[in-house]
């Protein structure tokens, strides 16, 4: 049994043609189904994103063919099979671990690194959870995948790798609260930002947490973030996160002890008249700290209220670290990335002769067990 990545990104192919790899959700749904039923393929996982198209296996390498795949991309993009290697690269076991887990780690280890968020490494999962073409293996690579991206936060010995707008948030919002047992914080709006640093918070500490935007958003992210505990095996969480309509954002202010405002607000939700108001409704004065991604918050307004401590998020300024500190940070991060694969691969070989029923999110998962395969090659 082997592991396998194919991809092709805008490095890799022309930028006259990358458009003819690009797929939309019934393409990228019809691209699971299809693979799935290669001779050889037991699991498959597709990430899809603007920079590049991967596809993920987990084969028989004694039955599958590799020219299969090559020559299904050829098809779908009516390019030459010749062509189509080029522009493909492909990687193997232990260094498809490292890749996915480097693509989704922020971590700058070069200067023409691409990142991709780690929603993108959930949905791709997710979506792979619904068609049923992934199973132990590759639900457990994408699941360890995202806990590295979600532990290097915590790493203090490459603090110079972790200057991004999300890293360096994460870092003063937990340690604004850090005296604190217990938090409650308010999010406002819809956006894979705040939804990522909230990711890094929820389950790390005694948190409750609620999203408010328009209705039909919050059903969205009350989805996501089902979707996403059940995913990382953590669905007793699911009581601490509440998502309401923007009805109730005078009650959930005056309760909140950190108020986050996402990029996605397009207007200032937070007037002098609200924060006097909700001074009436809070039993008790308390310290309240907002955090600020938002370019429309008038900050102005907080400037009266003595307990409010407002802090936009572009204005934290971005620490300088010697080249030799960089490099140091460099290598350290490289000794994680390989402990973690290494992790992963011990897991993988345990994988392999485990022959008791897989459960995913405290429940048994239906397509474990009875799933079977169709076989039909297109060699």
């Amino acid at each position: 049994m082997k592991l396998l990545m194919y991809g092709v990104n805008r490095d890799s192919v022309s930028a006259d043609d990358i458009h003819k790899y690009r797929l939309d959700e019934r393409t990228q749904t019809q691209h699971l189904k299809d693979i799935s039923d290669f001779i050889g393929v037991e699991e498959v996982v597709l990430l899809i994103t603007e920079n590049r198209n991967e596809y993920y296996l987990y084969v028989d390498e004694k039955q599958f063919k590799h020219g299969d795949l090559l020559r299904y991309l050829s098809h779908f993009t009516g390019k030459t099979l010749e062509e189509t290697i080029l522009e493909t690269y492909s990687k193997f076991n232990e260094d498809v671990v490292k890749h996915l887990m480097s693509i989704s780690s922020n971590v700058a280890t070069s200067s023409n690194q691409v990142f991709e968020p780690v929603e993108v490494i959930d949905h791709a999962l997710v979506h792979a959870n619904t068609h049923r073409t992934v199973r132990t293996v590759l639900h457990s690579l994408f699941k360890t995948v995202v806990e590295f991206s979600l532990a290097l936060c915590e790493k203090e010995s490459i603090e110079p790798l972790l200057q991004s707008d999300i890293h360096r948030s994460i870092k003063r919002i937990k340690a604004s609260v850090s005296h604190k047992k217990s938090v409650d914080y308010l999010v406002l709006g819809h956006h894979p930002i705040t939804e990522q640093v909230m990711k890094n918070i929820i389950g790390k500490s005694n948190a409750s947490v609620t999203f408010i935007d328009r209705m039909d958003y919050i059903t969205e992210i009350d989805d996501h973030f089902k979707q996403w505990l059940t995913m990382m095996e953590q669905a007793n969480l699911m009581s601490d996160i509440q998502c309401v309509g923007m009805n109730q954002l005078l009650y959930r202010l005056s309760k909140a002890d950190v108020v986050i405002i996402g990029p996605s607000i397009q207007h200032s939700w937070i007037s002098e008249d609200v924060l006097k108001e909700v001074q009436v409704m809070r039993p008790y004065a308390k310290v309240q700290q907002f955090f600020d991604f938002s370019q429309t918050q008038d900050e102005t307004v907080f400037h009266p209220f003595k307990h409010v401590e407002y802090t936009h998020i572009s204005d934290e300024p971005i620490k300088v670290f010697s080249d030799d500190k960089v490099e140091e940070s460099i290598t350290v991060f490289d000794d994680i990335l390989s402990d973690w694969a290494k992790r992963y691969m011990d897991r993988y070989e345990q994988l392999q002769v485990e022959e008791t029923p897989s459960f995913v999110g405290g429940q048994q998962a239906t397509f474990y067990g009875d799933y079977s395969k169709k076989v039909c090659s297109r060699a």
